[in-house]
Order: structure tokens, then C-alpha cells, then sequence
């Protein structure tokens, strides 16, 4: 990322495929519509090994929102083992702020975001992504993941990693950043749009609560199914990379503690993966008075995009429950989008993280730490601080997808 006082810049993180619109005109299931008003309509695509063929979606002028044929259902039984996953997407618009238009030099008024919803399903196959799938209410209402994705990607990019947490009953909100995603800085040629990072904990705080509006039944455009499916008292916020800087600055940066104040719920547990305090003279960064969500910080200590002393720094700020998940040999990338050892790892641990704080049933701080330490792969602990660990040697193409990692 690029941040004052901070090292080398993060360039493209990740490339995403873009697919036809057309292909998803059969997905459509019910009434109602999913709208995207962005001439960047964002695609979705399957980005992790052992994670091909599930479903893509492109949202166009119009479509088809999750239908509620099994609105507030309650019906016994054991639930799934893994959930199938479903997929909307819907647009919002914060009246507040501004967008910047880096390429042509114009600001417009407001901050328009897509967001990309993904549930609990019955009606798919695990791990099938299937576009507006019926919601499963049965087993709701469940805890919900709002994740802010780093520069120049997009919630695509880390599909493999969002769908492990749909997969173990998780909703997860996952907005397009309107001048960071990866079509946002296409659409303005490549434009350095990186600064906008400094708007996005208001982003973040705006789509919390809209989620819990839709929650308690006054939902924004195209989300009125998230009412008896998401359970905003059980709030997780994660990011990665800038998303990561994004999401703790919300919580710790005193320059945003209007922004944190706005949110219609605190969240109970938060995950910082591979991020940093930013370091411009008004971030001031301290652990909030109160009660504090408890965290998880993860940081591979060969990543020279995100140096690991910056997540160490995060980390030895907190107070209260944290855990610091070390990966041992592993890209800015790869653990997050599915490549190599240390992405089952980051999966599992962090489900269980979640389970953990979200009074999930099993969830203990012993299969937290079986999970986590992987000879050779990992190691977690959850001691006061941790070492500033050295930078490693910088690698050209560090904040770039791993080699070898999947390309649709």
C-alpha cells in the first residue's frame, strides 16, 4: 500500500476474469431484483485451487434477488456439515461523502458501492456457488462477515477464502471499494487511486449498518432477504491487505472514531490479515475505551509487500482476547486466494476464530491452537506481544498473485 512513511507500494494485487452477463440470465429463481448501477459491473469468479467450476455471476441492469420461499422457516433437523453457498448483489448508495475520479481529476457527491452478498444455502452443493439461491432460514439467523478487500482486487479475489466461511455458516457483505476494486482503477486506466483507502472506514461503517437496518427490517435496495438470515448482534469485520489498514482504522484510529461511533453494532471479533497503521500525522491509533472486539492478526513473515513488523505493530497495540496466526514461507496473496500450504491454514483458523467469538457450539481456544500450529507451515499464540519481525528481502511482483496461483 502506499502510505507515507510506510515501504514499497502495493501494485496489483490480483487479477480477476471478467465473464458475460448473458451466461446468468438462467440463474434467476424469483421475484424481486438484485441492481447495479456501476458502468463496472463486477464479476464472480472461482479464484482457488479446488475451487473451479462454481458458479459465476455478472450483475447486469437487472436481475433476480433471493427468493424467501423458506422465509423464517424453522424446521428441526440436523444441520448441513457445509452449507452451499449463494450469491447476490446489490447496489448502495451513501449520500454522505464523495467519490474522485482520479483519471479525469472530477469529484462527484456521494460514495456509490456494490456489494457482494454470499449465504447459506440448501439448494447447492457444496462448494457450488449458485446466483440467488434460496436463502437457508432453517438453520438462521446466522453471524455475518463484513470484508474489505485490498488495492486493485476485489471480493473475487478472494473467493476460495469467503466461501470456507458461507461453507461453515457464515453470511459474509463484501463491498466494492468505488475507486480501489480492481474495476474501479480499470476504469479509470490505471489511475493511482490507492489515496481513496483514507474514505473507506466510512464505507465499511455505512454498510454495517445497512446490513443491520435489513436485519431489523428496514433494508436498503434489493436486500429485504437479509431479514431472519443475518444476526448483526454477532458482527465480524475482516480485511486484508488495505482492506485490512481499512478495517483497523475504524476501530483504533482516533481519526475515525465518528465514523466507528455511526455503526449501528460493534462488532465481537475482528481479522487483520496482512495490514498496517497508516501513518499520515492525523492517524493516531490506541486501543478504544470499553469493551473491544477480539482479534486476529495474520501475517506471513516472508511477505515483503506487507513488511511483518507492521502487523506485529497492530497486534502489541491490542488489549483483551488476540491470537497472532504466523505463517512461516508465504506470499501477500496466496494464503487468502486458495495457493499454497498456508491457505488451508488461514480457512480453518479463522473459521474457527469466528466460531470462537460468536458463541459458536465446539469453538474452543485448544482447537484454535491445534489448528493453527503447523509445523513448517504456522505457528499461533495469543501471548501479550510478539516480536517486530524483519523485513524480508523485497521480491519484485510482492504484492502481486502468487506463481502458479489459479487464474479463473
Amino acid at each position: 500500500m502506499r502510505v507515507p512513511g510506510r515501504g514499497p507500494a502495493r501494485p496489483l494485487e490480483a487479477l480477476v476474469l471478467l465473464v458475460a452477463a448473458g451466461a446468468l440470465a438462467a440463474c434467476s429463481v424469483a421475484a424481486g431484483a438484485v441492481r447495479t448501477g456501476s458502468t463496472s459491473s463486477p464479476t464472480t469468479v472461482g479464484r482457488a485451487k479446488g475451487h473451479q467450476g462454481r458458479g459465476d455471476a455478472r450483475s447486469g441492469g437487472t436481475g433476480t434477488s433471493p427468493t424467501r420461499l423458506e422465509s423464517h422457516l424453522r424446521i428441526p433437523g440436523k444441520r448441513p456439515a457445509a452449507f452451499g453457498v449463494g450469491l447476490s448483489i446489490a447496489t448502495w448508495t451513501e449520500t454522505d461523502g464523495s467519490t474522485e475520479n482520479f483519471y479525469e481529476g472530477t469529484t462527484e457527491p456521494g460514495r456509490t458501492l456494490e456489494v457482494e452478498i454470499l449465504y447459506p444455502t440448501l439448494g447447492v452443493k457444496a462448494p457450488a456457488v449458485k446466483p440467488w439461491a434460496p436463502p437457508a432460514y432453517r438453520y438462521g439467523p446466522y453471524p455475518v462477515i463484513v470484508f474489505a478487500h485490498g488495492f486493485d482486487v476485489d471480493p473475487n479475489t478472494y473467493r476460495a477464502l469467503l466461501v470456507s466461511w458461507v461453507e461453515a455458516g457464515y453470511v459474509v457483505v463484501a463491498p466494492f471499494f468505488p475507486d480501489t476494486s480492481l474495476p474501479a482503477v480499470q476504469a479509470q486506466h490505471g489511475a493511482d487511486t490507492e489515496y481513496d483507502m483514507f474514505n473507506q472506514p466510512g464505507d465499511v461503517a455505512f454498510v454495517v449498518s445497512q446490513v443491520a437496518g435489513a436485519a431489523h427490517g428496514s433494508p436498503p435496495p434489493y436486500a429485504a432477504y437479509l431479514e431472519g438470515l443475518v444476526d448483526p448482534d454477532r458482527l465480524v469485520l475482516a480485511g486484508q491487505s488495505d482492506g485490512a489498514d481499512t478495517v483497523a482504522a475504524l476501530l483504533y484510529d482516533h481519526e475515525y472514531a465518528r465514523a466507528r461511533a455511526s455503526m449501528a453494532v460493534q462488532p465481537v471479533a475482528v481479522a487483520l490479515l496482512s495490514g498496517a497503521e497508516w501513518a499520515r500525522s492525523e492517524d493516531v491509533y490506541g486501543f478504544p475505551r470499553g469493551s473491544a472486539p477480539a482479534a486476529l492478526v495474520v501475517q506471513s513473515l516472508t511477505d515483503s509487500c506487507n513488511d511483518p513488523a507492521d502487523s506485529s505493530q497492530l497486534y502489541n497495540m491490542l488489549t483483551g482476547p488476540k491470537w497472532f496466526l504466523a505463517l512461516e514461507d508465504a506470499t501477500h496473496l496466496g494464503p487468502y486466494v486458495g495457493d499454497g500450504a498456508g491457505a488451508l491454514v488461514v480457512e480453518r483458523v479463522t473459521t474457527d476464530f469466528f466460531d470462537l467469538e460468536t458463541g459458536r457450539a465446539k469453538a474452543t481456544p485448544a482447537i484454535l491452537g491445534q489448528e493453527g500450529d503447523r509445523p513448517g507451515v504456522s505457528t499461533i499464540s495469543s501471548t501479550a506481544s510478539v516480536p517486530l519481525y524483519p523485513a524480508p528481502a523485497w521480491v519484485p511482483g510482492a504484492c502481486s498473485p502468487p506463481p502458479g496461483a489459479p487464474a479463473d
